[in-house]
């Protein structure tokens, strides 16, 4: 992983500790135990959170519960990593009372994606720590029957084997590339920057808060599922508006599904959104980057140093 202004965390040694906790929804419970399992045969240990596999309202605990859970395993020195179980809604009612000051100072390794790119923007924000927008426990290495829209199928698919591959390097603290097919129109060249952003709906609802780092020049990545194109352009025009679109050096656009068209409406599609963000922008509008909720994603240091090299008909990723 290369260097970054903000402050890289302590790798996941082989054989490391991870603990892991529910800071929003609730996992399937087959479905947490298989992600522990494998996560076990690979020969790593796992802590989980007491209410881990909890269901409560909408969320896997009541705020406080899931706030403890995280405090705890933050201050736990045994602990080399943290990971989700799964994503869904509820780090917003709890971001401003995590102690960021501490998550920063404990170097751990903190890992998912979806709601938890709350996580992501604050440590960054107010942590000045690098996290990572990668897999979660329950729904990329849990077995589900099949995959779904929210994960893999924890086993030996392709899609599983690709998230593996790019996910273990980066806890370790390895170089990755990542080279991604994409029509375009730029000129071949290279373009450097902190890499962050993640799911939109995330950026958007923490806007203007203490918690959206200040990054100029950086390379905005951005995912989303159950929004239509058109939502997903009026999110990204509030960031437009808001300046911060302006102030990168490039977008780049990764899966964007989950979501149907209304019948009686013109057929709003993705490629209408690049169109627009490419009308607006002189910086590169990139797409095709496996990231997002699905099985065949990607691990991305989250504002550590990018290193984005544009060729014809297609990127890599450096980082």
């Amino acid at each position: 992983m290369k260097s970054s202004r903000y402050t890289l965390p302590n790798f996941l040694p082989r054989g490391g500790i991870i603990g892991i906790f529910s800071p929003a929804g609730s996992p399937n419970p087959a479905r947490l135990a298989s992600g522990i399992e494998k996560l076990t045969a690979l020969g790593y240990q796992c802590v989980v959170a007491p209410h881990a596999a909890d269901t409560f309202e909408y969320f896997s605990a009541p705020d406080d519960v899931r706030l403890a859970d995280f405090n705890a395993l933050i201050a736990d020195p045994i602990i080399d990593m943290m990971m989700m179980s799964r994503g869904g809604y509820g780090l917003s009612r709890i971001v401003h009372r995590i102690d960021w000051h501490a998550v920063g100072k404990s170097k751990k390794i903190l890992c998912g994606f979806s709601d938890f790119t709350a996580i992501n923007l604050a440590a960054l924000s107010l942590g000045n720590i690098v996290t990572v927008a990668g897999p979660g426990v329950a729904t990329d290495f849990g077995i589900d029957g099949g995959g779904s829209q929210i994960g893999g199928d924890g086993g030996d698919s392709a899609d599983n084997q690709f998230m593996q591959s790019h996910f273990w390097p980066v806890v370790h603290g390895e170089d990755v590339q990542v080279d991604v097919d994409c029509e375009h129109p730029y000129a071949p060249q290279i373009i450097t920057g902190v890499i962050w952003g993640s799911n939109l709906s995330l950026i958007c609802d923490l806007g203007g808060s203490r918690f959206i780092p200040d990054i100029a020049d950086g390379i905005l990545f951005i995912e989303e599922i159950g929004e239509k194109p058109y939502v997903i352009e009026r999110m990204l025009l509030q960031l437009y508006h808001a300046g911060i679109l302006a102030s990168q050096r490039a977008i780049i656009i990764g899966t964007c599904n989950g979501y149907d068209h209304d019948p009686d409406r013109f057929p709003y599609e993705m490629t209408d959104v690049i169109k627009t963000l490419r009308t607006l922008l002189p910086i590169p509008i990139l797409t095709g980057l496996p990231f997002g909720h699905v099985a065949k994603k990607i691990t991305v240091p989250y504002g550590a140093n990018l290193t984005l090299t544009i060729k014809d008909c297609r990127y890599s990723m450096a980082y």
